[in-house]
């Protein structure tokens, strides 16, 4: 007989992976978009992986969180539109699904914002580390690492991707 997972083993599961990924790779995005996406079957594939190089901060800009935008990317692909248009959305059942999905995202970030109280990864960073650091200063990034920086650098991470797991879980019941 196989086990089933339960809901709770998935969740940390897609959680510690997100982890992990950051400390492997040092990018928040990628490895939340690419751990929500191996857990729930979401397609995340090296183009897609790739696009999000640059999410961390916003490419060091201290703006939102690269690990918030990777999960919300992994949302996207869950629940998204893969066209621009459609004469079907302006239909009011179509429209208002789609509402009912944006108030999940919505929720979601909502819920990041409450643990670590904002989405900014210039506020997040100093809170978890102590300090802030240039990510673009060689010193600074050793610094970073010296103070372990790596290791602090994965709840952002485990925090998305618990969240977006569990939101992604909610809706198969």
């Amino acid at each position: 007989m196989v086990r089933k997972d339960t809901n709770q083993e998935r969740i940390q599961r897609a959680s510690t992976k997100a982890g992990d990924y950051e400390v492997e790779s040092r990018n928040c995005c990628q490895g939340t978009l690419l751990a929500l996406s191996e857990e729930f079957g979401l397609g995340a594939d090296a183009e897609l992986l790739k696009a999000a190089s640059f999410m961390p901060g916003v490419a060091a800009n201290k703006e939102t969180c690269g690990a918030l935008l990777g999960a919300v990317m992994a949302l996207g692909l869950a629940y998204g539109r893969g066209r621009l248009s459609d004469p079907e959305w302006t239909k009011p059942e179509v429209n208002d699904e789609w509402l009912t999905t944006r108030r999940k995202v919505h929720d979601f970030c909502l819920a990041f914002k409450a643990e670590f109280g904002s989405t900014m990864c210039g506020v997040i960073r100093p809170l978890i580390m102590g300090r802030d650091y240039d990510s673009l200063d060689p010193e600074d990034r050793k610094q970073f690492a010296l103070d372990g920086g790596v290791q602090k650098c994965r709840r952002p991470p485990e925090v998305a991707a618990r969240i977006a797991a569990a939101l992604l879980l909610q809706d198969k019941k």
